[in-house]
C-alpha cells in the first residue's frame, strides 16, 4: 500500500482498485467527511479500497508549495500495484485532488475520474472566514464583545494585507493563538494542549495558503461537481472562491443539502452510482 505516513485507510481494498480522498481531516469537525461517505457507499463499493490524505506536518515558516503536498502524498509506496479509479476532493482539497489526478496520468494507463464536493479555491478572504468560523465554534467561551472584536480583527488583517496570502495567514494564526490562550485559561486546559490546537490550526492555514499556488482548472473541467445549498448561496452572493470555481467546473449536480451534510446524505451516493461509471 502507499506510505502510511501520507495516507490513512478508510476501507481496505479487496482488489487492486482504489479511490483516493483529499481532505484536511480534523477531530471534532462538524462537517461530514470521507468516512461518512464510504459508509453510505456500502457493500456495493467494497471492491474498492478508499484512502484519505494525511497532511504533512509543516508550518507557515516552511513556505511549502502546492507541489510539495502532492509530492508528500505520491512519493514512496507500491503505486504500480494499484489502479486509482477515482480521486475525490472536498472543499480546498479539490485543488490538490486535481494535481494528484494529473500526476497519476504519468504512472497508470487510465486517467482517474475526479469528483469534487463543494470545490473551493483559496483567496485571502478565506483565511478570515475560517477564523470567524473558529470563533463561532467557541460559543460562550467568549463574550459577545470579545467574539465580535476577534472577527473584526481577522477582517482587518485580510483587508489591510498587501495581498501576500502567507503573511496574512501568519497574522491570523497569531490572532488565533491569542484567543486560544484566553479560551484555554477560562476552561482550565493546559498550555501544552493549547499549543497542540494552535499547531493544528497553523497546519490548516498552511494547507490553504499552499493551495493558492495550484491551478486545478484543466482537471476540474473534466470533473463531476457535487454541491450543497450553502455552496449555491456563496455563488449567488458573488463569493469569488466559489464563483471562479464554478467557471471551470465540469458536470455539476446541486443537492438540497447543507455543506455539513453533503457527504453524509444518500443523495450524494446516488450521484456517484448514476454518473461516476464505476458500478
Amino acid at each position: 500500500m502507499p506510505n502510511a505516513q501520507s495516507w490513512s485507510v478508510i476501507s481496505a481494498p479487496t482488489s487492486n482498485r482504489i479511490i483516493l480522498g483529499v481532505d484536511f481531516p480534523a477531530a471534532g469537525r462538524r462537517e461530514a467527511g470521507f468516512p461518512e461517505l464510504v459508509t453510505g457507499m456500502g457493500s456495493a463499493w467494497s471492491e474498492y479500497g478508499f484512502l484519505q490524505t494525511v497532511p504533512p506536518t509543516v508550518g507557515l515558516a516552511d513556505r511549502p508549495t502546492g507541489d510539495s503536498y502532492t509530492e508528500h502524498w505520491m512519493r514512496d509506496g507500491d503505486w504500480e500495484k494499484y489502479e486509482v479509479v477515482a480521486v475525490f476532493g472536498y472543499c480546498v482539497g479539490s485543488v490538490y485532488a486535481a494535481e494528484i489526478a494529473q500526476r497519476l496520468t504519468l504512472t497508470q494507463s487510465t486517467e482517474p475520474k475526479v469528483v469534487l464536493f463543494d470545490p473551493q479555491l483559496t483567496d485571502i478572504q478565506l483565511l478570515a472566514n475560517e477564523m470567524h468560523k473558529m470563533i463561532s465554534m467557541a460559543g460562550p467561551v467568549f463574550t459577545e464583545e470579545e467574539a465580535e472584536q476577534g472577527r473584526r480583527r481577522a477582517t482587518e488583517i485580510v483587508e489591510g494585507s498587501s495581498a501576500v496570502l502567507v503573511e496574512a495567514a501568519e497574522e491570523i494564526v497569531a490572532l488565533y493563538r491569542e484567543l486560544a490562550t484566553l479560551a484555554f485559561q477560562r476552561i482550565g486546559l493546559s498550555d501544552n494542549r493549547r499549543d497542540e490546537v494552535v499547531r493544528l490550526f497553523e497546519s490548516y492555514m498552511t494547507w490553504l495558503s499552499a493551495a493558492a499556488q495550484v491551478d486545478p482548472s484543466a482537471v476540474w473541467q473534466r470533473s463531476i461537481g457535487i454541491t450543497s445549498d450553502d455552496f449555491a448561496d456563496q455563488e449567488r452572493a458573488g463569493d469569488p472562491m466559489v464563483v471562479d470555481a464554478v467557471k471551470v467546473l465540469g458536470r455539476r449536480f446541486p443537492l438540497g443539502l447543507s455543506h455539513s451534510d453533503l457527504m453524509r446524505d444518500e443523495s450524494a451516493v446516488r450521484v456517484l452510482v448514476d454518473h461516476l461509471g464505476l458500478l
